[in-house]
């Protein structure tokens, strides 16, 4: 069975309204861009059609006593939160992590205040801070969620492993030859150490940024369809305009009250005039956005 089917299926007992045809559309969006994701894992589509339907089934089952509008929030809270994208392996590992890099910090200062040298500092630093927190931008960019497909692992590690390097130069640079620290304290010794470093991890970085493909998720693009068009429609229609000028003449009427209040030494509500220009904006903008 076809995972339209199964959504289908467990609204049968609803009767058809727009609302709920948008709902059964965004779901079906979000439970394809889940099979594509464990596709793109390894796992073949088969076994991963099996284990979505596993997983509808089950939190369907839940909700299948549930109102309509309480049985929307339930496959919005399974298939929208982070937790149904984060598996107990990730979790652990973001946790190890975490560990290492609060232990960092904490062996860091301990190590200047006994030592008193910046050395001991960074020595640490470099093996407990710059290897967690390049761990922590490939969890991060290898990561699902429930707007962002994730990273292949092979660019993610790139982009890990270039942080890793600009991070060690960063700390390298207290202790390395001809430091701003050693014995010279010249900035051209400090640059000498962090220049070899940086700037090839920095090219890198900006190469994979200018050439990063769409990860949003199908549903998102929509939605950011729909906002490039309300948008469109609201600078074409001439609301937008006439939003702008009148919220320039409210400022300019709360500045010149502002002025009166501090001449009239009455500078304790001179903040009034600011509050209730910024929510007559609110209004303004609530009413052109309905028009």
């Amino acid at each position: 069975m076809e995972l339209k089917e199964f959504i289908d299926k467990a609204f049968e007992k609803y009767e058809e309204s727009p609302e709920l045809i948008d709902f059964k559309e965004e779901l079906l969006t979000n439970l394809q861009d889940r099979l594509k994701s464990l596709e793109a894992n390894g796992i073949k589509r088969t076994d991963a059609l099996r284990q979505i339907q596993i997983e509808f089934a089950d939190i369907n089952k839940i909700a299948d006593e549930m109102s309509l509008e309480k049985k929307k929030e339930v496959f919005e809270m399974r298939y929208m939160s982070l937790r149904n994208f984060v598996t107990k392996t990730r979790a652990a590992i973001y946790t190890i992590l975490g560990v290492l890099t609060v232990f960092a910090i904490i062996i860091s200062c301990f190590s200047y205040l006994f030592l008193g040298k910046v050395d001991a500092v960074t020595g640490v630093m470099m093996l407990f801070l710059a290897v967690p927190l390049a761990g922590f931008v490939y969890m991060g960019l290898t990561q699902e969620t429930a707007t962002r497909n994730p990273m292949r692992p092979m660019r993610a590690a790139i982009y890990a492993v270039a942080v890793f390097v600009f991070l060690f130069g960063v700390i390298l640079v207290p202790i390395g030859p001809m430091s701003i620290f050693g014995e010279a304290k010249s900035l051209e010794g400090a640059l000498a150490v962090l220049i070899p470093f940086a700037l090839p991890s920095l090219g890198v970085i900006t190469f994979l940024v200018i050439t990063e493909p769409e990860h949003r998720k199908a549903w998102v693009l929509k939605e950011a369809e729909k906002q490039n068009e309300w948008a469109k429609n609201f600078e074409t229609s001439g609301n937008a305009q006439t939003f702008g000028i009148m919220t320039a003449a409210l400022w300019i009427l709360a500045i010149g009250a502002f002025i009166l209040l501090l001449i009239m030494k009455l500078w304790v509500f001179s903040w009034i005039p600011f509050v209730v220009a910024l929510a007559l904006m609110m209004v303004l903008l609530a009413y052109y956005m309905k028009k």
